[in-house]
């Protein structure tokens, strides 16, 4: 293998480098990494991941906001910048191209001041988490806009976040009634709306179809 040099590296290298192992079960272990469009609005990361953390009972999930930089030069105010994310996302991360060092201790120490965690890319572009990002308390609605722009929705029913492409059978509910009590109905138009992903929907057609016609189902336990 033909190791990369430095003048050969480019931000794109560095941002599939994170991509790779944001889904990389020795990585971050996501479910998603959606491609970041030209018109994602500021703050803008590098790459974003949707990790599930909900087990089998719930559908949680984490919103992990990653930043790549060439170099550690300027590393306090990079820093300070990618802090910003935590606006939207539920952990954060720096990525550092270092592919003979490692990040120094006053570095280490700054990014935990901030709660940010580091990445260091080797010189195989093989990413090392350094630092453990904590987990934020992100803004509800910049993160849910930052998964919309992304083309992302959360599930109202059950929680998980799904793709609006590649669904199918999902579902959409226009909520009328609220857009108005909120002054948000325009000729009639609204755009308030609610999202069920395509399990949830045929969970629900499933339960439809088998309820009994009293409307009483003789197996339900409390």
């Amino acid at each position: 293998m033909v190791e990369p040099t430095a003048n050969k590296i480019d931000s794109s290298d560095l941002r599939d480098a994170v991509a790779s192992w944001l889904v990389a079960p020795s990585g971050a272990g996501c479910v998603f990494v959606p491609a970041i469009p030209s018109t994602l609005r500021d703050p803008r990361p590098d790459a974003v991941g949707i990790r599930h953390t909900g087990g089998q009972l719930d559908g949680d999930f984490e919103v992990i906001a990653v930043e790549v930089q060439l170099s550690t030069k300027k590393l306090v105010s990079a820093l300070g910048h990618v802090s910003s994310h935590s606006i939207h996302a539920d952990r954060v991360y720096l990525a550092c191209y270092l592919p003979e060092s490692e990040f120094s201790e006053e570095q280490v120490n700054v990014a935990l001041h901030l709660g940010i965690g580091l990445i260091r890319i080797d010189h195989e572009l093989v990413c090392h988490r350094s630092v453990l990002a904590p987990t934020n308390r992100p803004i509800p609605a910049m993160r849910t806009e930052l998964l919309y722009q992304l083309g992302l929705v959360t599930c109202q029913l059950c929680g998980v976040a799904y793709s609006l492409s590649s669904a199918d059978n999902d579902a959409v509910f226009w909520n009328e009634i609220w857009a108005d009590r909120f002054g948000r109905l325009r000729n009639e138009s609204v755009y308030d709306r609610r999202y069920l992903c395509p399990d949830c929907v045929r969970n629900v057609q499933d339960l439809s179809s088998s309820a009994p016609e009293d409307g009483i189902d003789s197996n339900f336990e409390p």
